[in-house]
């Protein structure tokens, strides 16, 4: 539904770049009307538009955030009459005045900017550092499993060299058990060879992953060192 709002704000709001702030907002909001200072240190806003867009600019323009305090805002509500087709400032007749407050308004913006860049660095500092949690946490466990697997490539010799002598021993027995040694032989040597072949491609596989995590951490290093 369609309304008109007439908004007059008080508090610390003007020489303050507030005016430049509400039109950002309402020009968002896609609200048709102005803005403009009073002799009373209050801020007129007029607009018609979206109800709920009316409601989320209120909502918006309530701030405490230096250099502007609001402390009150009343509003009354209206039909519209379409008679503004667009959102201006209505700037003070001194243009000193005004350019100070548009320098307010372009301070305030770089202070913005400097919190959000500040904030979003700590963000991607806390997931390197995760990651490279991660990654020590991966290095550790790589050499678990390379000593287990070296652990395990001992007992399979120790167990050919076992089957070695039983294969030597049961030769005496005849022809039939030769055969019998020499499939043993031979099934120790395939078990060797799929562990190592296992071992290698497990091997592999980590690297590949490592050399991922290294490409995005300098990905990352990029981003954050100019």
């Amino acid at each position: 539904m369609e309304k008109r709002a007439e908004i007059k704000v008080y508090g610390r709001v003007q020489k303050a770049g507030f005016r430049d702030f509400i039109d950002e907002i309402a020009f968002n909001l896609n609200l048709n009307g102005y803005v403009k200072n009073l002799e009373d240190g209050a801020v007129q806003v007029v607009c018609e538009g979206d109800e709920a867009a009316i409601t989320e600019l209120l909502k918006k323009i309530d701030i405490t955030q230096y250099p502007i305090r609001v402390e009150n805002i009343e509003t009354t509500y209206k039909e519209p009459t379409g008679e503004y087709k667009s959102f201006e400032v209505i700037r003070d007749e001194d243009l000193t005045m005004a350019t100070y407050e548009r320098m307010d308004a372009a301070a305030r913006y770089i202070r913005e900017m400097n919190s959000n860049l500040c904030q979003k660095m700590d963000f991607l500092g806390g997931k390197i550092d995760v990651l490279g949690g991660k990654m020590d946490s991966l290095g550790g466990k790589m050499d678990s499993l390379g000593g287990k697997m070296d652990l395990l490539g001992g007992k399979i010799d120790s167990l050919g060299g076992k089957i070695d002598v039983l294969g030597g021993k049961v030769d005496s027995f005849g022809g039939k058990i030769d055969i019998l040694g020499n499939k043993i032989d031979y099934a120790r040597i395939e078990i060797t060879s799929e562990i190592r072949l296992s071992r290698e491609n497990f091997r592999s596989h980590i690297d590949d992953r490592v050399s991922v995590v290294e490409r995005e951490l300098a990905l990352i290093k990029a981003k954050l060192i100019p």
